[in-house]
């Protein structure tokens, strides 16, 4: 698109946008870009649509050029010379955005002066351990040890309340697991095993099989729901005892081969022994 730039009309309308004074001559320095040519190298850009690296070289520095481009438009300013000049018969390829209101920042939290409050209470060793539990003849500058778990937990109580420590439940004797159906039975395994094959319901009115392995009253193994939907119960009950007897059989085998290699490394030593005589 051609471009031509600001007549002297024009040019007195948005130089009253810009409000900015006019460039004295014979000062010091690098001498300053004249806001008019400032806006017509903008302008070139939104008539054209061309990028700043093709701005032309009769204009100011594209840095220079580029930084007004965004305060005006930041500001508002950018916009107002386009409707300026668009009401008196300029068009463009590119018409900028208007500004984006900032929106006001989101309160910060308050810091905290003191962990305590936040819940975290990890300061020095004098704030959660008194003297009468160093062991006699150490003082303050040597280090002391570690706090534990009810330290820190009474440390971090209220004044007055004395943290309660629960006391480890006791071990609950085994029991054999209860089968999820009433006909449920344990079937006998010649290696020791009990087999609880059990079908379980999932939708749609189908059965899924589930399987426990106890031996010596203790349960060793069970298998969650396994294998497809099946139709029928049995089906999925059979599914399950055939996988039951597949684990059993696997752990025969590794205890077979531990077995064995324990006896060869036995015989092993005997023949170094016995050749060492």
């Amino acid at each position: 698109m051609f471009f031509n730039e600001l007549s002297n009309d024009e040019w007195a309308m948005v130089s009253a946008l810009i409000g900015e004074s006019e460039v004295r001559e014979h000062r010091r320095g690098r001498p300053r870009a004249h806001p008019r040519t400032i806006v017509n190298a903008v302008l070139w850009i939104l008539t054209t649509g061309e990028t700043w690296s093709k701005l032309p070289s009769h204009y100011p520095t594209v840095p220079t050029c580029r930084r007004r481009f965004v305060d005006w438009q930041m500001n508002g300013t950018l916009i107002e010379i386009v409707k300026v000049l668009a009401n008196a018969g300029r068009s463009f390829a590119y018409v900028p955005r208007q500004p984006v209101v900032e929106t006001a920042p989101r309160p910060v939290a308050p810091a905290y002066d003191c962990d305590r409050l936040r819940g975290v209470f990890w300061q020095n060793p004098e704030s959660w351990q008194s003297r009468d539990v160093l062991p006699p003849g150490r003082g303050p500058s040597v280090p002391r040890r570690l706090p534990e778990a009810r330290d820190v937990a009474q440390a971090n109580a209220s004044p007055g309340i004395v943290p309660r420590v629960r006391a480890p439940r006791p071990a609950r004797p085994y029991e054999t697991p209860a089968p999820f159906e009433p006909a449920c039975a344990p079937i006998g395994d010649p290696r020791g095993y009990s087999i609880y094959p059990i079908a379980r319901d999932v939708s749609g009115g189908l059965y899924r099989g589930w399987a426990e392995i106890v031996k010596d009253g203790r349960r060793v193994e069970r298998s969650g729901l396994i294998g497809p939907r099946f139709k029928s119960r049995d089906e999925a009950r059979g599914y399950a005892l055939e996988w039951a007897r597949r684990w059993i059989a696997a752990q025969a085998t590794r205890a077979d081969v531990a077995r064995a290699a324990r006896e060869a490394h036995v015989g092993e030593e005997r023949v170094a022994a016995e050749s060492g005589h």
